[in-house]
């Protein structure tokens, strides 16, 4: 089956052996085109993840579909000073619950604009077909 899923790229191999492994994984995502590919995202949609980095996805790439179960958009406040500064920076950042759903192979890369979400037509693989 061949669906438009919108990727998260770059996902560290560890995680998608544990996404694998246990079906749900909650992963916190740092990186700004990640951060906004989830922008649009909520509950019941599907997305595509790969290991590879966005500029290295091209027709074959394999990765990982899954279910968002949640998302929380959270900020991170870090503060350093001395006697002679005070400076305070805030990144965004998202956590977002995954459940696994199936494995997927890239057909076509169908969208990837600076600023908006990577879109990805992917053909979800079933195990006997993976090769």
């Amino acid at each position: 089956m061949q669906m438009i899923y919108v990727a998260l790229t770059g996902i560290a191999r560890h995680v998608m052996k544990e996404l694998l492994a246990a079906r749900v994984r909650t992963v916190e995502i740092r990186s700004p085109n990640n951060f906004v590919a989830l922008l649009n995202s909520k509950p019941g949609d599907k997305i595509f993840l790969t290991e590879s980095s966005a500029p290295d996805i091209l027709l074959g790439t394999n990765g990982l579909i899954a279910s968002v179960m949640g998302i929380q958009m959270i900020t991170h406040r870090v503060i350093q000073s001395s006697e002679d500064y005070y400076e305070e920076r805030e990144a965004q950042a998202a956590r977002v619950q995954l459940q696994l759903a199936g494995m997927g192979r890239v057909r076509k890369v169908s969208s990837f604009e600076v600023g908006e979400p990577l879109e990805l037509e992917v053909d979800q693989v079933k195990y006997c077909d993976a090769g």
